[in-house]
């Protein structure tokens, strides 16, 4: 039995954005390509936490789950404010816990 992205680490991924970004009172208005990527990544780290590694089917999943929350999503990021130095943690991320650290 496979199991897909659950939509419950987007509530939490958007808590943390928002969080974060109003403790730091800085940064700049979350973009739609910036908001895409974070919910790209979390889907990545959250398929590889389910031992998932074969890149299409990461591929796969992550539109699947974009094509029903992203636009959920999308509208509750897009304008939020995030930092740059939030961004180039996340793209570091190589783990849940660590995309955690980042927001």
């Amino acid at each position: 039995m496979s199991r897909s992205v659950s939509s419950r680490p987007w509530a939490w991924l958007l808590a943390a954005l928002v969080l974060g970004a109003s403790l730091a009172g800085c940064g700049h208005p979350a973009s739609p390509t910036e908001c895409d990527e974070l919910f790209a990544k979390n889907a990545e780290l959250e398929l590889r936490a389910q031992r998932v590694t074969d890149p299409k089917l990461i591929a796969e999943r992550t539109a699947a789950a974009r094509s029903a929350e992203g636009g959920v999503f999308s509208g509750r990021c897009v304008g939020k404010r995030i930092t740059n130095r939030a961004l180039e943690c996340v793209r570091r991320a190589t783990t849940a816990e660590q995309l955690d650290r980042c927001l």
